[in-house]
């Protein structure tokens, strides 16, 4: 078997996406990347990268793997093991530590996700066989880069296009500073009077015009400002495989339905942002002469017990944990 698999999906973000690129005094950007459009001028579209994706895609493959292996529930993982599952390990260039090719060759044997990411053997880096597009934002400056059934499907569903501006929100939040609230000064062990003395002494370089001593004594308070993607923004997103198994195949399948089963991108996931869903998905054999899209149920893709994939993992499940154990990476 060898075969190229692409999976396309338009992505819809279910809550705002803040991915961003830099920060600029307090406020951050989200992740731009500038394109030339049709007409010769340049526009800068907000995208989820490549290696965030890509990223997320390993870690769902290592879950998946640490889970056929029936190591969720008893961590024994080393910083090597975790290292080389959540970040495709590192090069140490010296003969007493780093996978050997050996090791990587039995590593990919029993944990065949890491032959589809690559990883890091002793002094090289051995590249996988997976290739990940960084999501573009789906609106008037891209619509001439989206495929037809794309277009067609943005068509059928009334979907009207905006500039990717319009799809740019900047928002502002606050980290307030306890020591401002009277009752909450009440709590301190000399009764706020150490706060109360350094509330004075910051008010009294203002009024007579002491940027330092106003600058010493301020409070905590940190007003901030981020820009994010709006929620119900939709996403073109692909990823391709070179396969040369039935094994590959569904390890693949796993991989992407993991993910997507629950995706998160971007910062500020602890409030609120980042979460991510498929709405359609397209299957293309990449090596036929002409591109024949298939309709792919995404929630399909989710792994089973029974898949080729647990099943794998799972009669190796010793072999594998042995191996962690040991590894040095």
């Amino acid at each position: 078997m060898h075969e190229q698999i692409r999976f396309d999906f338009i992505i819809e973000a279910m809550t705002p996406i803040a991915h961003a690129s830099e920060s600029i005094g307090n406020t951050s950007l989200c992740m731009r990347e500038k394109r030339r459009l049709p007409d010769g001028s340049f526009a800068h579209i907000p995208i989820i990268t490549g290696d965030t994706l890509r990223h997320g895609l390993r870690e769902a493959a290592a879950y998946a793997t640490l889970d056929a292996a029936g190591m969720l529930d008893s961590p024994s993982l080393g910083e090597a093991a975790l290292r080389l599952l959540f970040a495709g390990g590192m090069i140490t260039g010296s003969e007493s530590g780093g996978v050997k090719l050996d090791d990587y060759r039995r590593m990919v044997a029993l944990c065949p996700h890491l032959g589809l990411l690559g990883g890091c053997a002793q002094n090289r880096a051995i590249p996988g066989k997976v290739q990940v597009d960084a999501a573009d934002l789906i609106c008037k400056e891209t619509a001439h880069r989206m495929p037809e059934w794309v277009t067609e499907y943005l068509r059928e569903n009334g979907v009207a296009l905006q500039s990717c501006r319009g799809h740019v929100e900047e928002v502002q939040r606050v980290r307030m500073d306890p020591t401002l609230d009277p009752g909450k000064r009440k709590l301190l062990t000399d009764g706020g009077a150490d706060v109360e003395r350094r509330l004075l002494s910051s008010e009294h370089g203002k009024e007579v015009g002491d940027a330092v001593l106003a600058q010493d004594s301020k409070s905590s308070m940190l007003p901030r400002r981020h820009e994010t993607v709006i929620a119900g923004s939709l996403f073109f997103w692909s990823v391709c495989a070179t396969l040369h198994s039935e094994l590959e195949l569904d390890t693949f399948r796993t991989m992407v339905g993991a993910f997507l089963r629950d995706a998160r991108v971007g910062g500020k996931r602890a409030t609120g942002h980042g979460r991510i869903r498929p709405v359609v998905a397209k299957q293309i054999t990449v090596q036929r002469p002409k591109e024949a899209p298939e309709n792919l149920d995404a929630g399909a893709l989710v792994p089973k017990i029974g898949s080729l994939f647990y099943a794998h993992v799972n009669e190796r499940k010793a072999e594998v944990e042995a191996f962690l154990r040991g590894v040095d990476s």
